[in-house]
């Protein structure tokens, strides 16, 4: 049990110290379009996105921090049998740990809740991410081990046929969870019609945090 305890002691400290360098990594842009059932084209860009990893304050061997920024763009092209009504554009990330090691999973925009393991998603104070942008309060949830998390960013109304939303250097940090963090971007567009819903999404590579 000494060695078994001594090797994942081992292990951590090295993903740790392996995590002391920061990298920006630039993930591939994704597109996708749909005709919806009235005849409008949909489109959804997700792009200018990239990880900037950085090592924990505390040198937590448990834990991971990175700054992400992204952009979405949605377009509505053509002319439709019916008239939208209303439209959104939303991106956020879904998120990942392999190995959980609390009973649960605070999510945040800003700030961390109570001592259990947590996944904060922060924005410098001041900063929008466009005009009439919703952004989530906290969110709880419980991430229990290969179980996936989605949380968005922000979801912005569509005053047009053009609209979008950019979040830039926004900190992600995934405390207690002693494996791999993976983490993977997404971008949806909706629109509704008197007679139709459409939605599109599209997703980034996944990429360890």
């Amino acid at each position: 049990m000494a060695a078994g305890v001594g090797l994942l002691a081992t292990t951590l400290l090295g993903a740790a110290w392996t995590a002391g360098s920061a990298s920006a990594d630039p993930i591939a842009d994704k597109y996708r379009q749909a005709i919806t059932d009235d005849g409008w084209t949909l489109s959804i860009t997700k792009t200018s996105e990239n990880l900037d990893r950085w090592p924990n304050l505390a040198n937590s061997p448990v834990s991971r921090e990175g700054f992400v920024s992204l952009k979405a763009i949605t377009e509505v092209t053509g002319s439709g049998g019916q008239p939208i009504t209303s439209g959104t554009v939303t991106l956020g990330y879904q998120i990942g740990c392999a190995v959980d090691v609390s009973s649960g999973l605070t999510l945040g925009l800003g700030f961390s809740i109570g001592p259990n393991a947590s996944v904060t998603i922060s924005q410098f104070p001041g900063v929008t991410i466009g005009g009439q942008a919703a952004v989530n309060p906290n969110i709880s949830t419980t991430l229990k081990p290969g179980a996936i998390s989605t949380i968005a960013f922000g979801s912005k109304p569509l005053a047009g046929p053009r609209g979008s939303i950019t979040a830039e250097q926004v900190e992600i940090r995934v405390d207690a969870c002693a494996g791999p963090v993976t983490i993977r971007s997404f971008a949806t567009a909706a629109i509704s019609t008197p007679t139709a819903d459409n939605n599109i999404s599209v997703y980034g590579d996944p990429i360890w945090l």
